[in-house]
This record gives structure tokens, C-alpha cells and sequence, in this order.
């Protein structure tokens, strides 16, 4: 670090209120997070289950993904999760920063970790298990391991529900996902991501495996792969609507389909009933239109 970026920080340090030795004593994250400890929580899934764990009093700060629950709207932002920066973390002055591997960039938790804020990274994986080891590590961090256990659990009771229903489906229904990416544009959900996981989870089998991520998609391009259904974040639905030919879809909010915190088990079993033609969630699902190919 060179000398004026430390005596910048140092400077904020100060301000924040925060000790100006750079080597402050560093800690490992199974010394346990106390309930004085102040939390920023990266991730709108993981704060979700920050508060679903009872510790939401401890979060002090977060970023602009996390607007579940409504308690998680009220708090201090520190941006988004891929660009905060060193100055809107120190200045809510925070024993850790916690995350799933998408907080960034890497050099502001660099900087973060030298000021002595220890920045504690759960399990990222998009799947099940993925969900599951984070709320268990969660659990064990904030000394409620037995809450962690009903968090799993009724999400666990909500996906044998799914798989009951899928056991009636004659076929694993072809799905696409879509999200928004910036103004007037669309990404298809492929291999490795929690959309993927989604689709799976519900019985819906995910028409694009060819690629991993997301990746830019035309309205010619999605109808080509001859879809059952649509799975499409709220955003994302006005990129594509009044031109999709009466393909049914389920437009629902992002943190919810995709936070795979502790709404997970009723998010897939809102996809299992919508693709499996539930009344009541067909009727709340959307039709478009688009010239057939």
C-alpha cells in the first residue's frame, strides 16, 4: 500500500472511529460473531437469512440486493456488491463483512481486512447444498445453530411438497430464464446458476445447458429452443413482453426466485405449481405474443 492511499485511510479510520493501526489483531471466523458485534451483510440472500437466524439487529449495513426483509430496507447502503468501496464500509464502523463470494472489488476488502474488519466469506455455491452449508455456517457464527436447523427444515418440508407435485407431471416441462442486464436487454440463465438450480428444483428440465452463467438472448433465439414455460425476473419481463406467442410465464421478484435463503423452499414450490398448470398460478402468470417462428 503506498503511503498516501494509508494515510487516506487512516484518515477515514479516524473519522469512522475506527483504531489507526493497520495491524489491528485479526480474526478467524470460527472465533464466533458476539452479539456486539456490528454486521455488514453482502447479498440479498444471506442477509435474508441473517435475519431469519434472529440476528438482523446485529446488521448495521448492507447492499442494494438486499430488500428482504422489509427491516433490510431500512438499513445504511454501502452500493452494490461487485463495486463497494473502502469509504462506505469504514464509515458504519463494523467488526465483519460478511458474503458469498460476490462482494468486490478485492481490493477494497483488502483494505477493509487491513483496517481490521474481518471479512467473513459462507459458502457460494448456486444448489441446494450450497444453501444449505451457508445457513449452517451462518448458524454456527451467530450461535444459532439450532434455528439454522428449522430454517433448513422448512424449506426441506417445502421442497417434498415440489417433488409430490412433480410426480404428476408427464414430462419435465422445457423452461427458460430470463433476466434483466442493463436497459433494454435480456440474459438467458444456462449451466451453474441459481436460476439453473431453480429450474431443476421445480421438475422443469432448462432448454439452455449448452453455455455456463448468463449470456445475452434474442426473442428468436428463445423461441427456437420451443419452450413450455418462462421463469423471468420482473425487470426482464418488459424486455420481452407483448412479443413471447403465448408461452406461459411466471414473472416473479429476483430476490426471491434466486436469493436461495430461506424463501427457497416456497419459491420452488411456486415454480413446481405454476409449471405443473396450477389454476391459481396460471392465472396470476403472464402471456405475450410473438410471432410463431
Amino acid at each position: 500500500m503506498h503511503r498516501r492511499e494509508l494515510l487516506r485511510l487512516m484518515g477515514v479510520m479516524a473519522l469512522a472511529g475506527l483504531p489507526t493501526g493497520l495491524w489491528a489483531m485479526q480474526h478467524r471466523a470460527d472465533d464466533g460473531l458476539s452479539e456486539g458485534h456490528r454486521l455488514i451483510t453482502i447479498g440479498g440472500g444471506l442477509t435474508e437469512t441473517v435475519f431469519a437466524l434472529g440476528a438482523g439487529d446485529r446488521i448495521v449495513g448492507t447492499d442494494s440486493t438486499s430488500t428482504y426483509p422489509v427491516a433490510a430496507e431500512a438499513l445504511p447502503r454501502v452500493g452494490y456488491q461487485h463495486t463497494l468501496t473502502i469509504e462506505s464500509l469504514l464509515a458504519l464502523r463494523p467488526h465483519a463483512l460478511i458474503h458469498d463470494g460476490s462482494a468486490g472489488p478485492e481490493g477494497t476488502l483488502t483494505r477493509a481486512r487491513e483496517a481490521g474488519v474481518r471479512i467473513l466469506t459462507v459458502p457460494g455455491e448456486p444448489s441446494l447444498e450450497g444453501f444449505r452449508a451457508r445457513v449452517r455456517t451462518l448458524g454456527q457464527w451467530l450461535d444459532a445453530t439450532e434455528t439454522a436447523r428449522r430454517v433448513i427444515d422448512d424449506v426441506d418440508q417445502d421442497l417434498a411438497r415440489a417433488r409430490d407435485l412433480q410426480a404428476g407431471f408427464p414430462r419435465p416441462p422445457a423452461v427458460v430464464a430470463l433476466m434483466a442486464h442493463g436497459q433494454g436487454n435480456a440474459v438467458a440463465a444456462g449451466q451453474d446458476t441459481k436460476a439453473d438450480a431453480l429450474i431443476r428444483l421445480a421438475g422443469g428440465r432448462n432448454v439452455f445447458t449448452d453455455f455456463a452463467g448468463y449470456r445475452p438472448v434474442s426473442r428468436e433465439g428463445v423461441m427456437a429452443k420451443r419452450p413450455d414455460a418462462l421463469v423471468i425476473t420482473g425487470a426482464a419481463a418488459a424486455d420481452f413482453g407483448g412479443m413471447l406467442g403465448r408461452v406461459p410465464q411466471y414473472v416473479g421478484d429476483t430476490l426471491f426466485l434466486l436469493g436461495f435463503g430461506p424463501r427457497l423452499g416456497e419459491a420452488v414450490l411456486t415454480v413446481t405449481r405454476f409449471l405443473g398448470g396450477d389454476s391459481r398460478t396460471r392465472r396470476d402468470a403472464r402471456f405475450t405474443d410473438i410471432p410463431s417462428a
